[in-house]
């Protein structure tokens, strides 16, 4: 088989059983084995469906078809010739064929060791490469082996099972509530080295949530401290049931009790327009400032004045004037500057009110400079350092 296959592959295609069977040598037959194309035969539907689906398959009744005896005695084989014919063209490259793709043990043990590393799959496959330069393996391959190490892991444990599992073993500080007294509701986690963080820098926090990020579409509510040098840790995390304002305050309750001291809680929290969020604050966090993140802002104004503003050669200037604005060092100036982006906007009066009616009225002093100055942000209202620690 391992000739057979060197010489298929040499010419462009997959040799693969087709049928074999072991004799000992009684009445006078022999060992035998039937080998053909990976194309050979016809597709069989397993279950029989009402519908259809629009499925391929590589198979297409290659005849070709090749068999090798043992002869007698032990000492060899003898191969024969069927059918030397392919309906089919030869492949100039056997990359993502599923069986010369196939992994060998020493490699499943490879992928094994790196996953345990946090080694990301592409370079598990530059790895893999090195190691075999004739490799034929995709990185989808790769991750299906990942997939197949860590549910060996798991056992017989489901997955959420195996997380609570997980945090008892490495001691992380976790909460969860139940719904029905069988699903996990909500539930969040954190570091215990990220508290000792949280209480030495508990300025200012920046909260997010990120969305369809996992198999579950669950809202993962992210929690990220800022410290005085302007660098980023992570608090905590944690999944809900939903962005509701209910399962919010529980998570926002949880995080309140990492902090240790009662007279030391943020001063800061920023957040992006997340309604639910930002009333679950105001339960949780009485005297705390909520602001608003500049550059989610930005980038909402941005698009919307692309969709109502059809002239390309004017949108950098629109935006210069909502960045003015944006930008009043004083409450007393407010008006003035608001004036002037009215005026340089006037064509466009839809746009002026999506800017007045969303931001300027209900949120001003949760992104503008005359506001925002009046506490110490360390400058995290203005950049997009939350999207670089997600990125990370």
């Amino acid at each position: 088989m391992q000739w057979a296959r060197m010489v298929a592959h040499e010419n462009g295609f997959v040799a693969v059983i087709m049928r074999s069977d072991t004799y000992t040598g009684s009445r006078g037959k022999t060992s035998f084995v039937l080998i053909k194309c990976e194309r050979s035969g016809q597709y069989k539907c397993r279950k029989k469906e009402f519908v259809r689906r629009d499925t391929g398959t590589r198979k297409c009744g290659c005849p070709f078809k090749l068999c090798g005896k043992l002869v007698h005695g032990g000492e060899g084989w003898m191969v024969m010739l069927i059918c030397g014919i392919h309906n089919h063209e030869l492949a100039k490259t056997l990359v993502g064929h599923p069986y010369v793709g196939r992994l060998t043990n020493d490699e499943k043990n490879i992928i094994a060791g790196m996953t345990k590393s946090n080694v990301k799959p592409r370079n598990i496959s530059l790895t893999l490469k090195e190691h075999n330069a004739n490799s034929c393996t995709t990185i989808k391959q790769i991750y299906n082996a990942r997939s197949a190490y860590c549910s060996s892991i798991r056992g017989d444990d489901t997955e959420m099972q195996h997380l609570m599992r997980l945090l008892e073993r490495d001691q992380y500080i976790h909460w969860h509530r139940l719904k029905d007294e069988v699903v996990v509701r909500d539930l969040f986690w954190c570091h215990p080295d990220a508290v000792k963080l949280c209480n030495a820098c508990d300025l200012i926090f920046l909260i997010d949530n990120t969305y369809k990020t996992n198999r579950y579409k669950l809202p993962l509510l992210d929690f990220v401290g800022v410290t005085p040098t302007g660098m980023t840790f992570s608090v905590g995390f944690a999944y809900l049931e939903g962005e509701r304002v209910n399962n919010l305050v529980w998570a926002l309750e949880r995080f309140q009790s990492l902090f240790l001291r009662n007279g030391r809680l943020p001063v800061v929290i920023v957040t992006d327009r997340d309604l639910a969020l930002m009333n679950a604050l105001k339960i949780v966090f009485l005297e705390c400032t909520n602001l608003l993140f500049r550059f989610h802002i930005d980038k909402n104004v941005k698009a919307k004045c692309k969709s109502l503003i059809g002239q390309k050669n004017v949108w950098e200037y629109v935006m210069d004037s909502w960045g003015t604005l944006v930008d009043c060092p004083s409450e007393q100036q407010l008006p003035e500057h608001l004036q002037r982006f009215q005026v340089a906007c006037s064509l466009w009066p839809m746009f002026v009110d999506y800017v007045c009616e969303t931001w300027i009225v209900p949120h001003k002093e949760k992104f503008i400079k005359a506001w925002t100055n009046k506490v110490m942000h360390l400058g995290n209202t203005a950049t997009n350092r939350y999207l670089n620690v997600l990125l990370l």
